[in-house]
């Protein structure tokens, strides 16, 4: 009886996964287009994550309660930028008299062609905390109650302070009415205002984000240096960017894992100093380091703190994320820029700094440790790892960019893009 029994498990074990990628993966996407993102979404979804901030870092009220609110035009540009950020991923919202329900159609990276993956919810208004009726994966309908019993202990095993308890028993009501949904929290479900800190400290740690601590170390280096005249207040950011590297190249490191960790929290502290730091700590947490004006904020690239700023932010965001999801957050500011009144406009000598930042680390994170002293030794010059921006299309308002490019999705935007990382790729750090 006991070998029929280990025999089953052992089956169910060897096939059960087949069955549920079977069950989860579908040919097709439900959603056969996927909007796209344009000047007026960035603005909406701009607005709507402005209002979620707000919220989060007010003070608490008498009663505790937080209320976020969002249109559905509001959600589904958020799940526009969302989408630029993750790819490829596809959703839509509608909101109604009975809730909200959300669509996502994605695919699993470096397994696309074994098909979709498709989720359906709806999530019904409340009074009485998160209420889900229907919960769809793929082919399979799944029970709601178990579903999010099931999400709070994943997050809660992969996250601290049961980030998942946390987040859903936080949850005091939902409305929907006139295209708007109403989302009411507990902001003392965690023991006090400090709830939305340990919603965003538990998923950092489920991202494998780098501790703050480890950025910080390298933020003191970075301000020890520039107080000794060891990195410029003025001139080109170039030196910035070599410390950076340089740095990490001759640390002592047990494994190659433990550089690229080492790199990644070397280049957040760079883009702390050189590109903006609060945007760094919304991503990594608060650093222990004092709040100065940092040198390199005298400093330029290619001429300009603008493209300093975007070169050393977009790098630092990668470290964090992954190019896709900073290259991603790139587009969407320089959408914002066209679509806002008194902004920029769209640049795409903006967008060559943010992709030359990104390519730069993600070609340090592909070595050795000798590869990447290797590469601190090509770095003479700017040219060395940005691009000339001459000739490209900039500032240009959103009937401007529609009128030439059309969209973010188009080919005549792919191609700029492209003789963009032309550019990139003949920079002495990209040849062998």
């Amino acid at each position: 009886m006991f070998r029929f029994f280990f025999r089953i498990v052992l089956l169910a074990c060897l096939v059960g996964p087949f069955v549920f990628g079977w069950a989860a993966l579908q040919p097709d996407p439900i959603l056969p287009t996927s909007a796209t993102m344009n000047p007026k979404m960035a603005v909406q979804a701009r607005g709507f994550a402005k209002r979620v901030r707000d919220a989060m870092e007010a003070p608490p009220t008498q009663d505790g309660l937080v209320h976020i609110s969002a249109s559905q035009a509001e959600l589904n540009s958020g799940i526009a930028a969302a989408s630029r950020l993750v790819r490829p991923l596809r959703g839509m919202s509608v909101v109604d008299e009975n809730g909200v329900r959300v669509l996502v159609s994605g695919q699993i990276p470096k397994l696309a062609d074994l098909g979709w993956v498709n989720f359906t919810a709806q999530v019904a208004p409340s009074a009485e905390g998160l209420e889900i009726t229907e919960i769809k994966l793929g082919r399979m309908t799944l029970p709601p109650g178990l579903t999010v019993a099931a999400l709070r202990g994943v997050l809660n095993l992969a996250g601290p302070g049961e980030v998942g308890s946390v987040l859903l028993g936080s949850i005091e009501s939902l409305s929907t009415e006139s295209g708007k949904v109403v989302l009411t929290l507990d902001g003392g479900a965690a023991g006090g205002p400090p709830m939305f800190d340990k919603i965003k400290d538990g998923f950092r740690q489920i991202a494998g984000m780098s501790s703050a601590d480890a950025v910080s170390a390298h933020y003191d280096a970075m301000s020890d240096a520039g107080r000794q005249g060891q990195l410029p207040a003025s001139g080109s950011s170039l030196p910035w960017i070599r410390f950076t590297l340089a740095r990490v190249a001759e640390a002592e490191h047990e494994t190659t894992a433990d550089m690229r960790s080492d790199l990644d929290a070397a280049f957040l502290a760079l883009g702390a100093h050189c590109g903006d730091r609060r945007a760094l700590e919304a991503v990594v947490g608060e650093l222990s380091s004092p709040q100065v004006q940092s040198p390199c904020a005298g400093t330029q690239l290619l001429g300009r703190n603008d493209l300093r700023q975007h070169f050393t932010l977009s790098a630092a965001l990668a470290a964090a994320g992954g190019a896709g999801a900073s290259f991603g957050m790139g587009e969407v500011k320089e959408l914002l820029d066209a679509g806002k009144s008194g902004g920029s406009g769209y640049s795409f000598d903006d967008i060559a700094m943010d992709r030359a930042g990104i390519a730069l680390i993600e070609r340090a994170s592909g070595g050795s440790p000798d590869a990447l002293a290797a590469l601190v030794a090509k770095i003479k010059r700017e040219g060395d790892v940005a691009p000339a921006i001459s000739g490209l299309p900039s500032q240009m308002s959103e009937a401007e960019f529609e009128a030439r490019f059309g969209g973010v999705d188009t080919p005549a935007y792919q191609a700029q893009i492209a003789e963009i990382d032309a550019r990139i790729d003949a920079l002495a750090v990209h040849l062998p």
